[in-house]
């Protein structure tokens, strides 16, 4: 079975960002960093993780933005690299808007059955730019 077939359930949400400094004072948005986690039971993410196993779901990809600004687009493509036949697939994309204090957002999503094992990688794209790209891997669980 193609993996764009396994990715019938999709989510996105947001997670407050603390505003302690001026929006002028770090330049234009920018993202800082993106790092993968795995979800902590609450649809959150959790751990900070580089690999997943096949019934961890859902998949968060946390981009952490250098401010605050209102209206800022966020859009995560997860891809299937290499993985259960498929390479280089888009398995979904999700798309954030922030508000006026948010600069942490949460692109996350689950697979209806486990992950195949594979390489997988989730790549970030800030008002319309790329921005940046994180890889991990499903690996068997152990």
């Amino acid at each position: 079975m193609s993996i764009r077939f396994l990715a019938a359930a999709a989510s996105a949400a947001f997670l407050l960002g603390a505003a302690t400094a001026c929006s002028s004072d770090k330049g234009p948005v920018a993202v800082d960093t993106v790092q993968l986690a795995k979800d902590n039971g609450s649809g959150s993410h959790g751990d900070v993780v580089t690999e997943f196993h096949p019934n961890d779901g859902p998949v968060h990809c946390v981009a952490t933005l250098n401010k605050p600004e209102n209206g800022t687009k966020l859009h995560f493509d997860f891809i299937a690299v290499d993985a259960a036949g498929a390479k280089n697939q888009k398995i979904i994309g999700v798309d954030l808007t922030t508000d006026a204090v948010e600069n942490v957002a949460d692109g996350h999503f689950s697979l209806p059955k486990p992950w195949p094992v594979g390489k997988y990688q989730c790549v970030v794209t800030l008002n319309g730019k790329p921005a940046k790209t994180v890889d991990y891997e499903v690996t068997a669980a152990s």
